[in-house]
């Protein structure tokens, strides 16, 4: 795995790729709760597929420098 100092990283977070990355899987999070909204509690494995989701894409976007293994 590359080593990435902090101001590697936070250069990645502030580039404008990878902020309209994190700008989409806002996007999901909001359509998984919309679609949860209204649907929930009429087929489980949905509810549990898009609950996975929104986790998938909160974990994501909380990613921190510290978080990867730079030995």
């Amino acid at each position: 795995m590359a080593i990435l100092s902090q101001s590697e990283f936070i250069d990645w977070k502030i580039n404008p790729v990878t902020r309209a990355f994190f700008e989409a899987a806002n996007e999901r999070i909001d359509e998984s709760k919309e679609l949860l909204s209204v649907s929930a509690g009429l087929d489980a494995n949905q509810d549990r597929f898009l609950v996975g989701m929104i986790q998938a894409y909160r974990e994501l976007q909380d990613f921190r420098l510290e978080d990867l293994d730079n030995d």
